[in-house]
């Protein structure tokens, strides 16, 4: 891979970063803001004067980030020390909501060439993501109970049907939704959704406050599946993303509290049971590398039997030796499993690896883990880890094991 100059390099997290203000505002406002953080930074680091954000106004011909060729003259651990600090005053004036997902949205634009030369720099993403998320949690004063999780997320819901249908549809899906899903949620026995059509002066959903008494687990699981059901009938019926939606809506408190409930939003746009079939089909490829398909298959499957009494989840999944081919269709996972807490999936997959590995020996084993993100793919990798796959935990006990 050719070496990355500083102007390559600041000009592609610059444009990154437009791009992602841009989406949740307009590429103009993103243009002034990037400039003013830009501005706050001048004093500290000279070479910023060599940047211009250029508004679209200009013309469509010409480059937003425009930044001269003198940058490249600038040592590479100074422009480390200011792009890590344009970073954090970026996500911190982004505000605590917005913030919260800046940094992940910014890695998912970036090219694995770029992260990498980005990262040897001194800039790491992920470092600042957890100092913002840490900073953030320490402000978080007020108690957040089971009642006010359980009535904001429902009110995000019909606020978020009922801009982008109506009051009708709202009422009737999220009613139906609650209907459907009660007798196996029995929290969800505390919510009443009411025809504001024609009750007039009440709350188009309310909760009662016993509901404080339930397991948070029970009320997280019942929550994430509500967001999953209506994820899919957003996915049908509109061209919007709910959870997009959602991350607009719900403020970083309630983010935070979701989280500490097993509920990662990230996660349900990538459904559990297609990030489970490209595990699986990873798994497959690699093993097949030095043996043979069908040996890498019955490996596989004889790893999931070994641990379906431990989850329960892992019964009815098999892959189906005579159908395998380029695809993961030959692949058999029931569609409950997207109804499984993503913590309890990333344990029985870190199970997996970890003895699938284990059982290669330390020749195949010890390079196991590079080739399994490079089969994977960056937006399946950041969905794995939000479930609690670390992948690099996994290849340092790997390394001290061998």
């Amino acid at each position: 891979m050719p070496q990355l100059e500083n102007k390559d390099i600041l000009g592609r997290i610059l444009r990154s970063t437009i791009n992602v203000i841009g989406r949740r505002t307009s590429e103009s406002y993103a243009n002034l803001f990037i400039t003013k953080a830009l501005k706050e930074l001048s004093e500290k680091y000279g070479f910023f004067k060599f940047i211009e954000i250029k508004g679209i106004q200009y013309s469509e011909t010409i480059e937003i980030v425009n930044i001269d060729s003198d940058v490249n003259n600038v040592e590479t651990k100074e422009i480390g020390k200011a792009t890590n600090d344009l970073m954090v005053i970026i996500t911190k004036n982004m505000g605590k909501s917005a913030g919260y997902y800046f940094i992940r949205e910014i890695k998912e634009t970036l090219p694995f060439d770029y992260e990498l030369a980005i990262k040897q720099i001194g800039v790491d993403l992920d470092l600042i993501q957890l100092q913002f998320v840490t900073e953030i949690k320490e402000k978080f004063k007020f108690q957040i109970e089971n009642y006010d999780i359980l009535s904001y997320s429902f009110k995000a819901l019909f606020h978020i049907l009922d801009r982008e249908f109506d009051k009708d549809i709202a009422i009737l899906t999220l009613t139906d939704l609650v209907r459907r899903l009660k007798t196996q949620y029995q929290v969800l026995n505390k919510v009443e959704i009411y025809d504001i059509r024609s009750v007039q002066g009440v709350d188009p959903v309310t909760v009662k406050k016993e509901v404080n008494s339930e397991d948070a687990h029970k009320v997280g699981e019942a929550i994430q599946k509500c967001f999953q059901e209506l994820n899919k009938y957003f996915n049908e019926k509109s061209d919007i993303s709910l959870i997009n939606e959602l991350k607009e809506y719900l403020n970083a408190d309630y983010l935070f509290k979701l989280e500490e409930m097993g509920i990662s939003l990230d996660i349900l746009q990538l459904s559990q049971v297609l990030v489970f079939k490209n595990i699986l089909k990873a798994l497959v490829d690699i093993i097949n590398e030095t043996t043979s398909q069908n040996y890498a298959i019955l490996l596989v499957n004889n790893v999931l039997r070994k641990f379906e009494d431990r989850y329960e989840y892992l019964e009815h999944i098999k892959i189906d030796g005579s159908r395998y081919s380029d695809s993961v269709d030959a692949i058999i996972i029931p569609e409950e499993l997207n109804s499984i807490r993503p913590s309890e999936l990333g344990r029985g997959i870190r199970r997996i690896m970890e003895d699938i590995i284990n059982s290669l020996g330390e020749d195949a084993g010890s390079q196991f883990v590079k080739k399994f993100k490079k089969r994977v793919g960056k937006a399946h990798l950041l969905r794995i880890e939000e479930i609690g796959v670390n992948l690099h935990l996994i290849e340092l006990k790997q390394n001290l094991r061998w």
